[in-house]
């Protein structure tokens, strides 16, 4: 017989026990209690996809303004080098260019006249999101950008920040459909992260950018997609920091006010911005709705006369009224020049007409330039009180009573003079006020208003035989 020794539990106690490492143990306890971490914490390949989007959509908006920054500089020198040999020669150049842009528009995308910020807003309505594919294409992206330079090349009165709205929300949208994005909010929020991108990138003030696509672009954004997009805004931003630097447009200005001291000259310039910018505003709507029936039967007339216009406005300011703004601005807001009565009224007629013609080109800054301007006159006016700081006030109102933005007219003009919170009260009062008293000449907001006439079908210069939808107007999505 064999004998089986049974061990003695003193000794099973003694004999070595195979543990795993204390690592190994550790590792197994992490991976039990994170196992149940959800699909929700950790993204599913659809969100990441979602954000590369962003990121990469955001990344090529901010490239993209900062080329047509460049180029639009550029363009309107070649004009001023020109006009500064003769101040005749804009009589030929101005009608001829703008008139030669008529025509591109014509027969090759009417889809790229004007503003764009009134096409990214109808494109926003479910209603119309068969024309995304129309107003927010790759060519539209290279008409906006070379019609634009062109423009200013011919000393028209237009700004920049508008097309960038339109570029960035189409090249954000071409993005995402390269992607093949298959969430139903997706597309709001891409147009409106590339239209707020380009802002953004534009005024190199991520801020303005974010409050632009809140007031300006939508009401409120979905849940899953505001932190991605304000992300994708203030991307596109450093890009602009990246290659340009961290500058304010106007630099530094010295000049202040202080809200209880200074009280009736913010009051009257609040009040007599918005009184000018309703004005402007319900001149541009009328005036539109006034020459449509003439720029249907004979549009090169229409632009011809118009670009005469401008080039008579020039002549008697001295070329003052040419191109957005930004360089009288500056020197009104620096104290370099005194401004007069005439510079603010021919500059508001300058831009009224240039958008007349329907070429592409915006009204930010020819709009800051205007309230710089009037702010000058006001200053001189008021007594005891900065000019420099009665000018920011104006440009901050005047751009308020235009677009009817407070928030985003104030926050630009701080984030364009070196974001000075010292003058930021009277900013955001003469905004709201001139807001306000806007309202009073004109109830609609100007985009709105525009946008509007686009899907009325009055004013878009959009040749429907080419307008082929992606889907019928009805249909979901």
């Amino acid at each position: 017989m064999i004998a089986l020794r049974i061990p003695d539990p003193v000794d099973q106690k003694r004999m070595p026990v195979n543990k795993p490492p204390r690592a190994s143990r550790l590792l197994r306890y992490y991976l039990f209690r994170t196992r149940r971490l959800s699909r929700r914490q950790l993204g599913t390949v659809q969100d990441w996809k979602l954000r590369v989007v962003f990121w990469v959509g955001a990344l090529l908006v901010g490239l993209l303004t900062v080329a047509f920054a460049w180029v639009t500089e550029q363009a309107f020198q070649v004009f001023v080098s020109l006009e500064q040999r003769s101040p005749l020669i804009p009589l030929v150049l101005t009608p001829a260019g703008m008139v030669f842009i008529a025509w591109v528009m014509r027969h090759m995308g009417s889809e790229s006249q004007g503003s764009g910020i009134p096409q990214v807003l109808v494109v926003l309505k479910q209603r119309y999101h068969w024309l995304r594919p129309t107003f927010l294409s790759l060519r539209v992206i290279v008409l906006k950008f070379g019609l634009t330079c062109l423009g200013l090349m011919c000393g028209a009165s237009i700004g920049r920040e508008g097309p960038s709205v339109q570029m960035g929300a189409a090249m954000m949208y071409s993005v995402g459909q390269m992607g093949r994005l298959h969430q139903k909010y997706v597309d709001n929020a891409l147009i409106v992260a590339g239209g707020a991108a380009g802002v953004s990138a534009a005024f190199n003030a991520p801020l303005a950018g974010i409050v632009f696509a809140i007031e300006e672009l939508a009401g409120s954004f979905e849940q899953r997609t505001s932190g991605t997009l304000i992300l994708a805004i203030i991307l596109s931003g450093v890009v602009v920091l990246m290659m340009m630097g961290h500058y304010s447009y106007f630099g530094h200005p010295q000049g202040t006010l202080d809200l209880a001291q200074d009280w009736l000259a913010i009051g009257v310039t609040g009040l007599v911005c918005g009184l000018l910018g309703g004005l402007f505003s319900r001149l541009l709507i009328t005036g539109s709705r006034f020459l449509a029936p003439y720029a249907r039967q004979n549009p090169y007339r229409v632009v011809f006369l118009c670009a005469l216009v401008v080039v008579f406005l020039g002549l008697i300011t001295g070329g003052a009224t040419y191109g957005s703004g930004y360089e009288q601005a500056r020197h009104l807001i620096t104290e370099d020049v005194e401004g007069g009565v005439l510079y603010p009224l021919a500059k508001m007629s300058a831009t009224l007409v240039s958008y007349f013609t329907g070429i592409p080109g915006g009204l930010f800054s020819p709009s800051l330039a205007a309230g710089a301007g009037i702010g000058n006159v006001i200053g001189h006016w008021v007594p005891n009180s900065s000019v420099v700081g009665v000018t920011l006030v104006a440009m901050s109102a005047f751009l308020a009573g235009v677009i009817q933005r407070p928030i985003t007219s104030f926050v630009i003009v701080m984030e364009l003079t070196g974001n000075r919170h010292d003058i930021l009260l009277p900013l955001m009062a003469g905004a709201f006020l001139a807001a306000a008293v806007a309202k009073l000449v004109w109830l609609r907001p100007l985009y709105d208003s525009l946008a509007d006439r686009l899907q009325e079908g009055e004013g878009m210069a959009l040749d429907r035989a080419r307008v082929v939808p992606a889907e019928p107007p009805e249909s979901g999505r």
